[in-house]
């Protein structure tokens, strides 16, 4: 039998091996926050349902944050190892002092639109409406902020706003009547649309080039389990280039549509934009630059103060890097 092969992510991964040797681990339990269940996560979701996580020896449990800054927040307390969030929300607890760090890249461009009451029919017929975000800082709020712009009106005094961290609430508040607009992800946008909402485009572009949602891990948790988040990275990374095989686009749309309480359709229809807006990366990386840009974006709107941190002090990179070292 041939040996596993060592690779050199830090002293404490003398032992690391390649993907296969995965196998002769016992399962470990990590707990991973998430804000709730949507395409936001989807990779994470094929790999609990088709087994990858399992065949790299973990066993992965999904605890719903609600909201993108409560994840951030968890983890760094210790409460979850791993985390899905914001990757603005995540470079804010950064900065802010928060143990944790970003190492796998999850949703590279956003997917979400702004969907609105009946009798709506452009942005700036949102003036004097409600509007809801996913909070004060979030990434929903960003997009609207700049979408607004774009359209002539004040994002804050133009319009009455307010906050729900997860999409499932903003929809809810939604057909409630309780808003006239809000920013959905998908699938639920879909269903917003078909039941007869108005459909007012995606936000994500007025932003410009901006990564979205990404997995974050408690740093003393991860120094001293190395191993366990390589595991995470191979097995989030082999469901990204199981998702985005056209082969596999029914059962992948099953998976979400099933986890997510959607339709197949609407789930088809979002694996289909995904593909269309490249939502997701193969090796889970994240460029030097796309932290530069979402580090200065918050500086610019006084989230952080100067001078600006290194981007290695928001990424650790070694992870995906050693992932892709070790890959046959």
């Amino acid at each position: 039998m041939r040996a596993c092969v060592a690779a050199s992510l830090m002293p404490a991964l003398l032992t690391l091996g390649r993907p296969d040797c995965a196998f002769a681990q016992p399962t470990i339990n990590v707990p991973v926050v998430v804000i709730g269940i949507s395409v936001s996560i989807w990779p994470a979701i094929i790999a609990r349902d088709k087994g990858f996580f399992q065949a790299q020896g973990l066993e992965v449990d999904f605890v719903d944050s609600g909201a993108s800054a409560r994840s951030v927040q968890q983890v760094a307390a210790g409460s979850a190892a791993i985390g899905s969030s914001s990757m603005v929300d995540t470079v804010r607890g950064i900065a802010a002092g928060a143990g944790v760090k970003v190492f796998l890249n999850s949703l590279a461009a956003g997917t979400h639109s702004l969907i609105a009451a009946r009798q709506i029919g452009s942005i700036a017929e949102l003036k004097g409406k409600r509007v809801m975000t996913g909070g004060p800082g979030d990434i929903t709020n960003l997009w609207w902020q700049a979408a607004a712009r774009h359209f002539g009106l004040d994002p804050t005094r133009d319009v009455e706003l307010l906050f729900s961290g997860a999409t499932t609430a903003r929809l809810a508040a939604l057909y409630a009547g309780a808003i006239e607009a809000s920013v959905l992800s998908t699938p639920q946008s879909f269903k917003a649309i078909a039941d007869g909402f108005t459909d007012l485009g995606p936000v994500a572009p007025y932003l410009g080039d901006f990564p979205m949602m990404i997995w974050h891990v408690n740093t003393r948790w991860a120094e001293a389990n190395p191993n366990l988040v390589l595991a995470f990275v191979r097995a989030h990374n082999q469901a990204v280039n199981y998702l985005l095989d056209p082969q596999h686009r029914e059962e992948a749309a099953e998976m979400l549509a099933r986890a997510s309480r959607a339709s197949l359709e609407d789930a088809l229809k979002t694996w289909d934009l995904c593909l269309r807006v490249h939502a997701f990366v193969p090796d889970g990386t994240l460029s030097e630059q796309a932290v530069e840009r979402v580090r200065d974006t918050l500086i610019a709107a006084g989230d952080l103060k100067p001078p600006p941190l290194s981007p290695r002090s928001f990424y650790d990179d070694r992870y995906v890097k050693a992932v892709a070292g070790t890959a046959r």
